[in-house]
């Protein structure tokens, strides 16, 4: 049905939307929900933390977008439809474990600037109830 080429054409236009896609996602994510621990890291400026936020966006999406066009010649060459399957899951595969590393290299980032999570409040000396202990009940 295919020839050699068409299916290593298909696989790359199938890899580069896979890839900029979930690294586009990812980087969305990181910054919604990290807005909160960097409006504390701006100590509520939230300008400033909306503006940081959105220039780490841009580098996040710069480097794995970028590293998604760096692999496109790796893994090798795929024949049929069941080797083009395979390359393709194993190139969707590098890409995800290289934007989980980068994941946690952000967390670990927030933790250190922030330092080690703590409970909101105590309600009381000999209560022993802490806010957090109040949400899982």
């Amino acid at each position: 049905m295919f020839d050699n080429l068409s299916v290593m054409i298909v696989t790359y236009f199938a890899y580069i939307a896979i890839g900029v896609g979930l690294t586009a996602w990812v980087a969305r994510q990181l910054n919604v929900h990290g807005r909160v621990f960097l409006a504390k890291g701006c100590k509520g400026n939230d300008e400033l933390a909306s503006s940081l936020g959105h220039l780490l966006s841009v580098g996040f999406l710069l480097l794995h977008v970028g590293f998604v066009l760096l692999t496109l010649k790796l893994g090798g060459v795929a024949t049929d439809t069941t080797s083009a399957i395979e390359l393709l899951s194993t190139k969707t595969g590098l890409v995800l474990i290289v934007l989980a590393i980068s994941h946690f290299f952000h967390l670990a980032l927030y933790a250190r600037i922030h330092g080690k999570p703590r409970p909101v409040g105590v309600a009381g000396r000999d209560a022993g109830i802490v806010t957090a202990d109040l949400v899982k009940a």
